[in-house]
């Protein structure tokens, strides 16, 4: 019984690993589209980061099965043990151009482990402490050098873990409830920034990240410390049954379990509903304008979608676009209990505007330059708004505030905002 549920599990993942295997290296060859422009491989997820991370489970549990099945003669094994070991190549030719270091240090802790369980590595080690201590060392060495593969992206990665850390203590027993990850973290990091002037660097790296880049860390945050711990104790149960039974889909799991650290392999999988075809459908008339079609037809969507951040950000616009103030800072609001996107409180500084609320249309933008202080939108709408109002003072502050910040000369975007800045400051100036 556990042979044939071996065989069919192997099988299984063959298929599926090759054809998502193949499917990144036609994208590598521009022979098929990767799913976002930036990538050239993300084979049929939206970035190169869960498509490593679940090429190394899949390689994982291939690799570990190989190994525990070897020197088995049965027909049917070995058959298997060849559709393996082919997916496995595949699966080797594109793990290292996926560039998810979390994905290669999954794959490698399999490894170790595999070396310890199955080929007596720490019979080895007992028997050649120097060269096992050199090894060790450049390991350690190779592991620092991934690290600083890409160093913004680690170090980001560490702010985030930092926040959400900060919110887990804000609310450890009981949590902040589901889906609120996001929403709980841009709060968290606009608290984070108002305290205090932080350093450079984490200024540069903070950002309003669509995952949690941690599923341990998610479920502390939305569910709380003891829930956090108890599916770490169960993860760790688990695996250990697993591995003495020498089933491959332990050596999966901890593949799994050390990217779940880095990444959200767990937060990819999503089946589009027919509210989100509409409203996908509909999005395009929001370019020609026609604001009065669409918020008709979100209207119609919004109980459905009203746990879509991305949807009420939309819908939410629609309405600040047909003067709907009220309405659409309700539907904005709500927006953002659940994204970190600092854009939801500028356009509810916007409707504020438009309300003519001027302090809450300012604490607004303060917030949103919080959530992200090395963006420069939130300012400009803090000086363009005491233009507005004849508070020359304040407008100056915002405006050489925007002056005195790093501009990435890649991103025209910054570069026309920039600009802007620097004539209303000129024009308050000769005034």
């Amino acid at each position: 019984m556990k042979k044939t549920f071996n065989i069919i599990l192997v099988l299984l993942i063959s298929v599926i690993a090759s054809y998502e295997s193949i499917l990144g290296l036609l994208q590598i060859l521009g022979v098929r589209a990767s799913g976002h422009v930036q990538f050239a491989m993300t084979g049929s997820f939206e970035n190169p980061g869960p498509f490593g991370g679940w090429i190394s489970i899949f390689l994982s549990i291939l690799v570990s099965y190989l190994i525990i099945s070897r020197g088995e003669k049965y027909r049917c094994v070995r058959f298997c043990q060849i559709v393996a070991a082919v997916s496995a190549v595949l699966c080797m030719l594109v793990l290292p151009a996926s560039m998810s270091r979390a994905a290669w240090l999954g794959f490698g802790i399999v490894c170790l482990i595999l070396a310890y369980t199955e080929y007596g590595l720490h019979k080895w080690v007992t028997e050649n402490r120097k060269l096992a201590a050199i090894v060790a060392i450049s390991v350690v060495t190779l592991l620092v050098g991934i690290f600083c593969i890409k160093w913004d992206s680690a170090i980001g990665r560490l702010h985030i873990w930092h926040m959400e850390l900060r919110a887990i203590c804000d609310n450890p027993l009981t949590g902040s409830g589901p889906n609120a990850i996001l929403g709980v973290y841009g709060r968290t990091q606009a608290e984070y920034f108002a305290e205090k002037e932080r350093c450079e660097m984490i200024v540069r790296v903070a950002g309003c990240p669509e995952y949690a880049f941690n599923e341990y860390l998610r479920i502390g945050v939305e569910y709380g410390v003891v829930a956090m711990i108890a599916t770490i104790l169960i993860l760790i149960i688990l695996l250990i049954v697993l591995i003495r039974k020498k089933s491959p889909l332990g050596y999966g799991l901890i593949s799994l379990s050390v990217f779940a650290f880095f990444s959200y392999p767990l937060s990819v999988f999503h089946i589009e509903s027919e509210a989100e075809s509409v409203w996908k459908s509909t999005r395009y008339l929001s370019s020609y304008e026609l604001y009065d079609e669409v918020v008709q037809e979100y209207d119609n969507l919004y109980n459905t979608l009203s746990d879509n951040y991305r949807f009420l950000y939309d819908y939410g616009y629609a309405l600040h676009k047909l003067g709907q103030y009220q309405k659409s800072n309700e539907v904005l609001e709500k927006g953002s209990r659940i994204s970190s996107d600092p854009m939801f409180y500028n356009i509810m500084g916007k409707n504020y505007e438009g309300m003519m609320q001027y302090d809450k249309a300012e604490k607004c933008y303060i917030h949103a330059h919080y959530m992200v202080p090395s963006r420069l939108y939130p300012l400009i709408l803090l000086m363009e708004m005491h233009v507005k109002t004849d508070n020359k003072a304040k407008a100056l502050y915002y405006g050489n505030l925007v002056l005195k910040m790093p501009v990435n000369s890649k991103l025209s975007t910054m570069q026309k905002l920039h600009e802007r800045a620097r004539s209303c400051v000129d024009t308050l100036n000769v005034f």
